[in-house]
């Protein structure tokens, strides 16, 4: 008998087309049976609570209902897409600091974050777009200015100043900005997020309070970056110079002399 024949007869017995008189259809049939009982066993298994693993051996756990043993199918939700990516980004962040940006790589990051190569590439097109995102994600942490209510300026401005220490002295933001310090010679492109970040969630917010308070020029932004500069003094002085970094005490006390300078000297007289 030729294999087309053959096939032929294990198609019909599939169907129920065919009858199992001749010895070779009683094979075929009986392979049949021992394929669906197999089958039959594994979903009974599946369904109380046995579980095949990766590489074939059977791992009892924890008996289930069968809908929550069962594998999920179809792609997952958006708030489920957007932990993933929220996730990759810190995972990003941690090894970016760790690493170095010349060091770090796309094939370590979707590694540690738990995720293919295919779907980093999907969201993030090379090392600079996903450094890029990792600055953003820092910079939207950045404290925004809203004077609780009976609070003056001075002390909104002084809550500001320590609420914006506090941030950029966190592990995470202190390396990203150790890193640029250290590489931004050897990659300019890294300036153009750092700057991004820097006025769209720092500077323009600012100055646009500030402007309110009639402490900033209507379109300009000197005074805002003043301000910061005398802010970040402490910071700027522990990563360009080498000095520790300030107790909390230190903080508060440089925010009220920080605050009281440039209230003194930046109010906007009448004409």
């Amino acid at each position: 008998m030729n294999a087309g024949k053959l096939y032929c007869i294990w198609q019909a017995l599939q169907r129920g087309h065919a009858p199992c008189t001749s010895p070779l259809a009683r094979i075929i049939c009986a392979a049949l049976r021992i394929k669906y009982t197999a089958r039959y066993i594994y979903q009974a298994l599946f369904t109380q609570g046995i579980w095949r693993g990766r590489k074939g051996a059977v791992n009892v756990i924890e008996k289930q209902p069968a809908s929550e043993l069962a594998p999920r199918r179809g792609r997952p939700s958006a708030d489920a897409t957007r932990a993933r990516m929220a996730h990759l980004l810190e995972v990003a962040r941690s090894i970016f600091v760790k690493r170095g940006y010349r060091a770090a790589t796309m094939d370590e990051v979707a590694s540690a974050s738990g995720i293919t190569k295919r779907t980093l590439y999907a969201w993030h097109s090379d090392k600079e777009s996903l450094f890029r995102a990792c600055v953003m994600l820092g910079a939207e942490r950045f404290p925004r200015l809203s004077p609780e209510p009976a609070e003056d300026l001075a002390t909104a401005l002084e809550r500001y100043v320590v609420a914006l220490h506090s941030e950029l002295v966190r592990e995470d933001s202190y390396g990203m900005g150790a890193l640029f310090l250290r590489e931004a010679g050897d990659f300019p492109e890294l300036a153009g997020s750092i700057q991004r970040g820097h006025f769209d969630f720092m500077i323009d917010p600012l100055a646009s309070f500030l402007r309110e308070n009639r402490l900033e020029e209507e379109k300009g932004v000197d005074r805002t970056m003043l301000f910061v500069a005398m802010a970040l003094m402490p910071l700027h002085n522990t990563m360009l110079v080498g000095m520790p970094l300030p107790d909390t005490a230190q903080v508060a006390a440089h925010a009220r002399r920080c605050v009281g300078i440039f209230l003194n000297g930046s109010r906007i007289q009448n004409p």
